[in-house]
């Protein structure tokens, strides 16, 4: 299926709701009572007052006494941010939804992500790595190795922080691991939760 909005489809198959505009193709495959999984991918989309993107920026992790906006001197505006594109792969079934091989790219946030968005008993445990200032960011990984080594590939950059939202899915809490953000690129996957 495809569609030029996005934000539409997603609301209307109960998907998600903090998406505005943007096309979209969703390649699903499964029996009709049943899950149906397949790929997900958007381009030119907003994503629009998502408190989990908002808390992702705004908390301090343990052992540290600043959260990332502050970490990076920037006030990162997570009210409408516009992404490039938008990827995952999803399994979606009764009551859960389960993503893998997730990216949101955008000119000043970008993220990896994966895990389960909610389940049965509405809880979430997904993991990723966030990255601000995500398109001077991401020049590292554009690079010929140094891009490999330093942004760990062509959607990742060279500053980002690991995190992991589990618990509730309407209220889950942010685990940061402090670590990752001075860690470079592919050595970021050390600090990744699992």
């Amino acid at each position: 299926m495809k569609s030029a909005d996005a934000g539409a489809i997603l609301r209307f198959l109960n998907i998600y709701e903090h998406m505005e505009g943007g096309s979209i193709t969703l390649a699903l495959s499964g029996a009709a009572d049943g899950p149906m999984r397949g790929q997900v991918d958007s381009s030119n989309f907003f994503i629009v007052n998502e408190p989990k993107l908002a808390s992702i920026v705004s908390t301090t992790p343990t052992g540290d006494s600043r959260s990332l906006n502050e970490a990076v001197k920037g006030k990162i505006d997570t009210s409408r941010v516009k992404f490039e594109r938008g990827f995952t792969e999803i399994d979606k079934g009764s009551g859960y939804l389960k993503l893998a091989n997730g990216v949101l790219r955008g000119p000043r946030i970008g993220t990896t992500f994966q895990g389960t968005l909610y389940d049965q008993n509405n809880n979430m445990d997904m993991t990723g790595t966030f990255m601000p200032a995500y398109g001077l960011n991401r020049i590292f990984g554009e690079l010929p190795l140094v891009g490999v080594l330093l942004g760990n590939g062509r959607d990742r950059g060279l500053i980002g922080v690991t995190y992991r939202l589990k618990g509730n899915a309407n209220k889950p809490v942010l685990d940061i691991n402090p670590l990752s953000v001075i860690a470079p690129g592919i050595f970021r996957s050390i600090f990744e939760y699992r």
